[in-house]
């Protein structure tokens, strides 16, 4: 493929966000800067040098540009076109070609949501937004650059939480307290890689993403709760030790019957009225129904144990003697 030349001059526009794809370029010479464009303002993202390339996804996918693209400097750049591009892959066997579409679709997925929380953050919010945003980037970060490792999903820490600290321009030593804190809570583990560098691991990376769900739906339940309360983890570990009580796979227990049982084991419930309807819709092993002031619960014994995991890491995490987020000077 030779391809076809141009020259940019510095400041030209290459493409623009939501612009029909021509195909991949290469960049002889110069820098191409990578950008979105947000309420009139240029947000960096990537700036491309000499031997880069720009685009290739579309190739795969035919999308629109997810991104803006301008010359820093006078660039020399070689277009791949798509019809170039098709006449190869007609040699390439179906099955690869599918592999590389899907590759492509899920890392554009990816790059946008990435580029959506650092474009939309702003200021100071909810301690469970910061902790849902910071959450939600290592995930995606973990997504693009994790590397498997036995049984094992894993990624540098120091990388991944200086680049999270710079997504949200916030201290690296304060995300590390929040990742510290879900490591605390056995969400996930560390260790060394091959280079002697500490990683963060994880079995499934559908833990974290279930434990994000979490969090998301407290949030949405009550927007100006900014902690977890106390009581909601006792109240997971009452039905919790009643669960383990019962020999079926399930049981149903009424609000009244758990205050009862929980005041004989020491705990304060006058709360609990309050914070019982946190638990309903929220999760898929407990079932919480409403009847005028009666609240009663139906529990599936298999989840119960993970329910008290996320409740208990999020109230570690928000209830944290560390002063709130704030961003970087």
């Amino acid at each position: 493929m030779s391809g076809k030349n141009r020259i940019l001059k510095p400041g030209a526009i290459l493409f623009r966000a939501g612009d029909k794809p021509d195909g991949m370029y290469i960049i002889r010479r110069g820098q191409i800067l990578v950008f979105l464009e947000k309420g009139g303002q240029d947000i960096p993202l990537a700036t491309i040098g000499q031997g880069g390339m720009i685009g290739e996804m579309s190739l795969f996918d035919k999308k629109p540009r997810s991104a803006s693209a301008r010359a820093v400097d006078e660039v020399e750049i070689t277009l791949i076109s798509n019809e170039e591009f098709t006449k190869i892959l007609q040699q390439i066997p179906k099955w690869f070609v599918s592999l590389m579409t899907t590759l492509s679709t899920r890392l554009r997925d990816t790059n946008e949501r990435l580029q959506d929380l650092e474009a939309k953050y702003k200021g100071n919010l909810n301690p469970l937004e910061e902790l849902t945003k910071i959450l939600h980037i290592l995930q995606l970060l973990w997504f693009k650059l994790g590397t498997k490792e036995t049984k094992s999903w894993s990624i540098e820490r120091e990388a991944a939480e200086k680049e999270a600290a710079m997504i949200l321009n916030y201290e690296h030593a304060r995300i590390a307290a929040t990742v510290q804190s879900v490591i605390n809570g056995k969400l996930i583990s560390t260790g060394r890689n091959s280079y002697k560098k500490e990683i963060l691991s994880i079995v499934n990376r559908g833990d974290l993403d279930r434990f994000i769900h979490f969090v998301v739906t407290i949030r949405k339940k009550n927007i100006a709760l900014k902690a977890l309360p106390q009581e909601f983890v006792d109240i997971a570990e009452m039905l919790a030790k009643q669960a383990k009580a019962t020999a079926y796979d399930s049981f149903s227990t009424d609000l009244k019957t758990l205050e009862l049982d929980a005041k004989s084991r020491g705990f304060r419930t006058e709360k609990w009225v309050e914070v019982a309807p946190l638990f309903i819709d929220l999760d898929s092993s407990i079932v919480v129904s409403r009847t005028g002031k009666d609240i009663a619960f139906k529990i599936q014994k298999k989840g119960i144990d993970l329910l008290i995991q996320h409740a208990k890491i999020l109230r570690s995490v928000t209830n944290s003697p560390a002063k709130p987020l704030t961003p970087a000077a």
